[in-house]
């Protein structure tokens, strides 16, 4: 008898305990929902921004704002980032805008349009193409030829450590050549021409490898290069005819040479993350020291941490093996200063960007974040996680790329959200 009260009482607790938690989490959901901020529309050309108040609000005493995205293949936050750039723009007093592109390609594309060029032609083939082709990013594109000869433009940039832009590819080399015969023409002697030929075969094939007494011959170029250029100070004309310009062209032509190369320790994609965090540091410090800068990347990119997120029962690698962002470093060189904005979703579909294929978003648990707001009623919300509610400083299941499931402490990650309920792909521009 003793016995079966014992397992009673235990039985009733655990039901307690059960119910106690349940209840407790209702109430935490509930809290979510009511936390979240309604954002009326995504659409470009919205101009009311009354319903980006509270994104405003977030951001006021930052310089540089970054915008994620899960995919690259989604038109509904092509839009949304569209939207919310023309208000940081006009209404928050930010200039610049940098692309996950090109370095090099991106400040050819600026220098060409200033010169008179149309920003949706230049972007063929040296923006990244996903963004390029995109009927979905023509009203940003357009926004920024409308801006050019207004009293202040918005610039356009890149920091990606990567040169697979035509630009990189076919003027790269005779920019950089240009520049040294005009500052220092003793750069050009007999292994200049290896230098470039090495660069230029790695920029095409991932596979390229020179031979171990070449490879050793160009870093040794590479580094009395960035030895002269390093000198460089503060853009005073334009950025190619800068010495720090180049010298970031030379230290990201590094990054991925090492990387092609299979040199690398350790997570490779953090040594392109820490580069483009130098380059991207660079553009703010050197390039328009002052200026407020938009940042257009991937959700993984612009992450302060994914350290801590779990994705299904895989534990996050750890040690040499961790993937740092280059949200990380951004972070920890500008502080508060940066504040950085993930997207997500519920339910749509979006578009592989390496085939093109159509897929569908998994649906998303009940009691994920996404799965929370979807039951608000809102198209759209936002929510500011520096002042996150309790719920959120502990484990919850959210998205962070590709809208696969992850579990982790998503203030840790990112300083906001934006969600958007239901997302659908981007159309590519018909040839």
């Amino acid at each position: 008898m003793g016995m079966k009260n014992n397992f009673f009482s235990l039985t009733l607790s655990v039901f307690f305990l059960f119910s106690v938690t349940a209840i407790r989490a209702q109430q935490e959901l509930v809290q979510l929902k009511g936390y979240a901020s309604t954002i009326r529309s995504i659409d470009p050309a919205d101009s009311d921004f009354t319903d980006l108040a509270s994104l405003g609000a977030a951001v006021k005493d930052a310089r540089i704002v970054l915008l994620g995205e899960q995919t690259h293949g989604e038109g509904s936050t092509f839009q949304a980032k569209t939207r919310i750039i023309k208000y940081l723009h006009e209404k928050m007093g930010f200039e610049v805008l940098a692309f996950e592109s090109g370095f090099y390609d991106c400040a050819l594309i600026w220098e060409n349009v200033e010169g008179g060029g149309t920003v949706s032609r230049e972007v063929v083939g040296s923006l990244f193409y996903m963004y390029a082709t995109s009927v979905q990013m023509q009203d940003l594109f357009q926004y920024i030829q409308q801006q050019l000869n207004s009293n202040r433009p918005l610039t356009m940039a890149g920091f990606e450590s990567q040169h697979t832009g035509a630009k990189a590819k076919t003027q790269l080399f005779p920019d950089f050549e240009k520049f040294l015969r005009q500052r220092y023409p003793a750069a050009l002697d007999k292994d200049w021409d290896e230098f470039r030929r090495i660069s230029l075969a790695t920029f095409a094939s991932r596979n390229y490898r020179p031979a171990p007494e070449e490879r050793d011959r160009y870093f040794q170029k590479l580094k009395n290069l960035q030895h002269l250029l390093l000198s460089g100070k503060e853009v005073t004309d334009s950025l190619t005819g800068s010495a720090g310009f180049w010298y970031q062209v030379t230290a990201s032509i590094e990054s991925q040479t090492t990387r092609y190369w299979q040199m690398v320790k350790g997570n490779e994609v953090s040594v392109r993350d820490l580069q483009m965090a130098r380059n991207l540091i660079w553009l703010a410090e050197k390039a328009y020291p002052g200026k407020k800068i938009i940042v257009w990347a991937h959700n993984v990119h612009i992450a302060k941490s994914v350290s801590g997120l779990t994705v299904g029962d895989q534990p996050p690698p750890a040690g040499e093996d961790a993937f740092v962002p280059m949200g990380y470093t951004i972070h920890q060189h500008f502080g508060n200063r940066a504040y950085c904005i993930g997207f997500s979703g519920a339910e749509g579909s979006y578009m592989n960007y390496e085939d093109s294929r159509i897929l569908t978003v998994p649906p998303r648990q009940a009691g994920s974040i996404e799965g929370v707001l979807s039951t608000t009623g809102n198209n759209y919300a936002f929510m500011d996680y520096h002042h996150a509610p309790k719920s959120l400083r502990q484990p919850q299941h959210a998205t962070l790329a590709d809208y696969t499931d992850a579990q982790g402490v998503w203030p840790d990650t990112f300083d906001g959200l934006f969600f958007i309920n239901k997302v659908y792909s981007v159309e590519r521009i018909s040839k």
